[in-house]
């Protein structure tokens, strides 16, 4: 009789406990997670940092959180389960009374996106996990990482300074400065501005004297086709991302040359998913900041034909230096190029696949990848 006695007030314990942490398991628990920043870039590592504070005197034996990121935010040291373009993680605590935990987990930013976490899943229970409850919580995390930028000129080369064996690589946008002559040395003058030619001439230290040459400006123009007869999506994503690098390269160029610049695109953002992209011409770390947001949402899916596009904007593009980033060329986007340079611009191609001879047009600038990777 005592037995069963024991055995009944055992098993009422059993669902007394299991009836408690059911409901009070996760009443006054806090929970937050953010980024350690909210800027990176690819290949950029950051922290995801979780914050669990259990504000009750009863201690919470087992809390699961389920975490549904992007697959292109990898956690380092973590089994984390990937299905398409998700990533789910799950990080476990153990919460004494009034307990509060910090948890970092090391992230690495493996492709540009803008990426947010707008709820997590609490789940907990009683000890024996008969019983288990879980929660909804908005989290809220975001993060944008910009693309990578490039060493442009190690993978790309100009078509017209191909001669044998011989490749001689030129940057892509033009010095803003012109050697204006020299003059003697001063001890504020760096070692990589002496003229030696004149300083053999004149027997001592000359450096090179620059004059401003009129205002530069920049426009880069992006085709998110990835060829020519493309409706939907696009096809061949890996060498439109290649140009979206080579844009961000741009970007930063024209940022540390005091180069206003002014970005284009037949594609569009995921805030604006139906127009299409021309910013105004600008300088400043701000605006190169916004265009290289601009590139962390840009879809790739067309917007615009490319050719279309380019007569749209024609117009409206006047006295700039242009580069032009397509993955193709054809008879009529050359007409364009034409057409943009018959305004008293400068245009440049950069062509993202290595061009057949008899397509390359000898009067006009073509980069093309040099068969090195990136």
């Amino acid at each position: 009789m005592e037995f069963v006695a024991m055995v009944v007030i055992l098993l009422v314990a059993i669902r007394l406990q299991s009836y408690i942490f059911y409901k009070k398991a996760l009443q006054k628990v806090d929970y937050k997670c953010e980024f350690s920043k909210t800027e990176a870039s690819e290949g950029d590592e950051i922290y995801l940092v979780e914050t669990v504070h259990n504000k009750k005197l009863l201690p919470v034996p087992w809390l699961k959180v389920d975490i549904n990121s992007s697959r292109w935010l990898d956690f380092a040291n973590t089994r984390s389960v990937v299905a398409q373009e998700n990533r789910y993680v799950t990080s476990s605590f153990l919460l004494k009374s009034y307990q509060k935990t910090i948890r970092r987990w090391k992230v690495k930013c493996l492709k540009r996106g803008i990426y947010t976490t707008k709820n997590v899943t609490l789940l907990s229970g009683d000890p024996l996990g008969i019983s288990t409850n879980s929660i909804a919580v908005p989290a809220n995390a975001r993060i944008t990482v910009y693309p990578a930028t490039i060493d442009f000129e190690r993978i790309f080369i100009q078509s017209k300074y191909l001669q044998g064996d011989t490749i001689i690589r030129r940057w892509i946008i033009d010095d803003p400065f012109m050697v204006a002559g020299a003059r003697e040395y001063t001890p504020w003058d760096p070692m990589n501005k002496i003229h030696w030619s004149s300083t053999a001439r004149a027997g001592k230290l000359m450096v090179k004297k620059n004059d401003f040459t009129a205002q530069p400006e920049l426009t880069v123009v992006l085709n998110i086709q990835s060829i020519e007869n493309e409706y939907h999506g696009t096809v061949d994503k890996d060498i439109i991302e290649l140009g979206i690098k080579v844009a961000a390269t741009m970007f930063d160029r024209a940022l540390k040359n005091g180069i206003p610049v002014r970005f284009a695109s037949n594609g569009s953002l995921s805030s604006i998913p139906d127009s299409m992209i021309v910013t105004p011409m600008a300088g400043g770390r701000e605006h190169v900041r916004a265009l290289m947001g601009m590139l962390a949402q840009l879809e790739l899916k067309r917007n615009k034909d490319f050719e279309e596009f380019l007569d749209i904007i024609e117009e409206e593009i006047k006295n700039t230096d242009i580069i032009i980033i397509t993955a193709y060329m054809n008879a009529n986007l050359y007409d364009r190029v034409y057409k943009l340079r018959s305004g008293r611009n400068s245009v440049k191609i950069v062509s993202l696949r290595k061009m057949e001879s008899k397509n390359i047009m000898r009067d006009i600038d073509i980069y093309y990848p040099a068969g090195v990777d990136y």
